[in-house]
């Protein structure tokens, strides 16, 4: 277009050369999804600072381009890359990752995030105030960021605390005129114009603790009522629930975010965790209603494997939990970009196979221990549905109390774990949503073509917990991973198909399938390019963005101006 060379001479008088990207394997990393999702982007501008994100989109809005805000790229849903090259305007990614910064406040009872950091560096933040984040664990082991769980109402593991959500926010918003503006909501006075808000946020010269200032929610604090609500007909958590839509929150990259303000939470003493294993999933979905209604205080986390996803995990996803348990998950954001390079030098050689890395990586995971301890083993023999449930080490004797009968006389069966099974049983479960796509990548699968990823919310009241494909549909599955939040009822099914199947005919009957049950869809990955926004979250997405500027096309939306 023919101010493609205006917007570029623009950015690189905000950006350094290293900062602004446009040669086509550099910007590989930024156009192609975790799991799904690559277009074309004219270029990925990465600043390091608000001040400079500030000016970057500025010159984006004065160029008329397409502003794609990107945190961590670990989507599963495409929401965070381009969506095929079929805009009416040029697409700019924006890249926030190097724009790290957490503030603690309010004697450590809330932080401010910025759009760079991740849960693990908000962990870190937190653990001297003996204080820990809305999210632990799952997400933050392939370096989520702060701000992306917020925008997308994720959901993540921990049982008591709902879908990240927040009142209070600083963001950028083009209004109808087409004008950019700096919102302030975060509930400190910052100043007037956008520069001094930037200048004032960043050297944390502000003054909270005022009355007004604890006005608003800063997170979901009337979750763990609703899920004890096991007769309900309705899920606990689905991405577009009006509830949990304001400002940044559930705002899929239509507005930009500089900051968020969170709760913090109590880091808990240490923890008890019971590995459950049966071959009867209905013990499974009893004993989730037995336990929501009889225990005092809510566990910290209840998370579901299955079998073949357990089996998929330790061959095709070694290689990530390894990692994790070595080196720390805030390693893993630098090994994904170190191995994108390296597939980006051996698709230039045009002498070697594309997934050449992937087939390494494969091959020493084949010839490794599965680093997993005996007693999980022993029952991934035995059981098909695992469920592992922690709790404080203080609320175990009760947990105990209750298993105890339950499973008295019945097929399933569980143990207290260990210090490393404890270890093991969560490395195996968070590595669970990167299997399927080392599965596909390691066997030169297409995974916008053949890898379909369900998040779903199904009913409370719901008497199933697996979804349950026609002989037909189930005939079109080469391989699949089950695995989800279980007190949330919120299930993560991956289907790899077999080749030639059409993957648009196969997700509408599965929908279908998903609709019958009354379930919602999606259930904490946002709607991405997977999933239609409904009509109550369109209209949420038209409000913020009136000029369809930040991420046209979100939830199969229209990606023209002004959605035309």
């Amino acid at each position: 277009m023919e101010n493609s060379s205006t917007i570029i001479a623009q950015l690189q008088q905000i950006l350094n050369a290293e900062q602004l990207l446009t040669r086509e394997n550099d910007k590989a990393y930024y156009t192609k999804g975790f799991r799904v999702g690559q277009g074309q982007a004219l270029a990925v501008a990465i600043p390091e600072t608000l001040l400079q994100l500030w000016q970057v989109l500025k010159a984006c809005v004065a160029c008329d381009k397409i502003i794609l805000m990107q945190a961590s790229n670990t989507g599963v849903t495409g929401g965070s890359t381009p969506d095929g090259n079929d805009y009416d305007r040029e697409v700019v990614i924006v890249s926030t990752r190097r724009i790290k910064g957490v503030q603690v406040i309010d004697n450590a009872q809330q932080v401010i995030a910025f759009p760079g950091s991740t849960l693990t560096e908000l962990e870190k933040a937190l653990h001297p105030h003996q204080k820990e984040p809305h999210s632990v664990i799952g997400s933050s082991c392939i370096g989520a960021s702060v701000v992306g769980g917020v925008c997308n109402n994720s959901g993540g593991s921990l049982i008591r605390r709902g879908p990240a959500f927040t009142e209070k926010s600083l963001f950028a918003q083009i209004n109808n005129d087409g004008v950019l503006s700096l919102v302030n909501h975060l509930g400190v006075f910052l100043g007037t114009t956008p520069e001094e808000m930037i200048t004032r946020l960043e050297s944390q010269d502000y003054t909270t603790g005022t009355e007004a200032d604890w006005e608003g929610k800063i997170w979901a604090d009337d979750y763990a009522s609703v899920i004890r609500d096991v007769e309900a007909n309705s899920p606990t958590r689905f991405n577009g629930n009006a509830q949990y839509l304001h400002d940044s929150a559930g705002s899929a990259g239509k507005v930009a975010v500089f900051a968020v303000r969170l709760s913090t939470f109590d880091r808990g003493d240490t923890t008890q965790t019971y590995y459950i294993g049966t071959n009867d999933e209905k013990e499974l979905v009893d004993l989730r209603r037995y336990l929501l209604q009889n225990l005092k205080e809510l566990p910290q986390q209840a998370e579901y494997i299955h079998r073949h996803a357990f089996d998929m995990t330790v061959r095709y996803s070694k290689h990530v939990y390894w990692a994790i348990d070595r080196l720390g998950p805030e390693a893993l954001p630098s090994l994904m970009a170190k191995k994108a390079r390296w597939d980006v030098r051996v698709k230039k050689t045009g002498l070697l196979p594309l997934n050449v890395v992937d087939k390494v990586l494969q091959t020493v995971n084949n010839l490794t221990p599965k680093r997993v301890a005996k007693r999980i083993l022993d029952y991934r023999d035995q059981f098909e549905h695992h469920l592992m449930i922690k709790t404080e080490a203080r609320h175990a004797p009760e947990l105990q109390r209750l298993l105890t009968p339950f499973f008295a006389g019945r097929e399933g069966q569980f143990f207290a774990c260990d210090e490393r099974e404890e270890k093991d049983a969560f490395l195996v479960r968070f590595g669970v949503g990167g299997c399927t796509v080392s599965y596909c990548d390691s066997k030169g699968i297409d995974t916008n073509q053949r890898l379909m990823a369900f998040d779903v919310a199904l009913r409370r009241n719901d008497d199933q917990w697996r979804i349950v494909l026609p002989p037909h549909l189930q005939a079109q599955v080469l391989e699949d991973s089950c695995c989800g939040h279980f007190f949330c009822f919120v299930n993560h099914q991956d289907y790899i198909l077999k080749a030639g199947v059409d993957p648009q005919v196969f997700k509408h009957e599965v929908l279908e399938y998903l609709d019958q049950r009354g379930a919602r869809y999606p259930a904490e990955h946002n709607v991405g390019h997977q999933y239609h926004a409904s009509d109550e979250y369109e209209q949420h997405m038209r409000q913020l963005d009136p000029t369809n500027s930040c991420n046209p096309g979100i939830g199969k939306t229209s990606k023209n101006k002004f959605w035309l």
